[in-house]
């Protein structure tokens, strides 16, 4: 003869279940998102440093034809953003760089824009 469970173990072996398939799935995905926090965070490196480099040219050029820059701090992206649109020799530099002018249009404004020297 079989033995009979009754409805309460069963009940609770079910929820036991339950719990123990959620907490291996949860352990899963959160593991999963450990690894692209990781990931993201390197990534998050490497492109700070590759917009500071990026910086750097814009830097090198404003010296270059003696243009006095005061770069705003570089942790606000919305107000460097706008220093960038609103100052004209950032803008002639970004529209060459995106291949918008040619070298000489980018001179001639640029010419416009330096402090004659004397």
């Amino acid at each position: 003869m079989s033995k009979i469970i009754p409805f309460r173990q069963l009940a609770k072996a079910q929820h036991l279940h339950f719990l123990e398939h959620k907490r291996r799935e949860y352990q899963e995905r959160e593991d999963y998102l450990q690894r692209l926090r990781r990931l993201l965070f390197q990534i998050e490196g490497q492109m700070r440093t590759a917009e500071i480099l990026q910086l750097e040219v814009f830097k090198q050029a404003a010296k270059h034809f003696h243009i006095s820059l005061d770069f705003p701090s570089q942790g606000d992206r919305l107000v460097m953003q706008r220093f960038f649109a609103e100052n004209p020799f950032l803008f002639t530099l970004t529209e060459f760089f995106a291949n918008r002018l040619t070298p000489e249009e980018c001179l001639e404004k640029i010419s416009t824009l330096a402090k004659p020297e004397r």
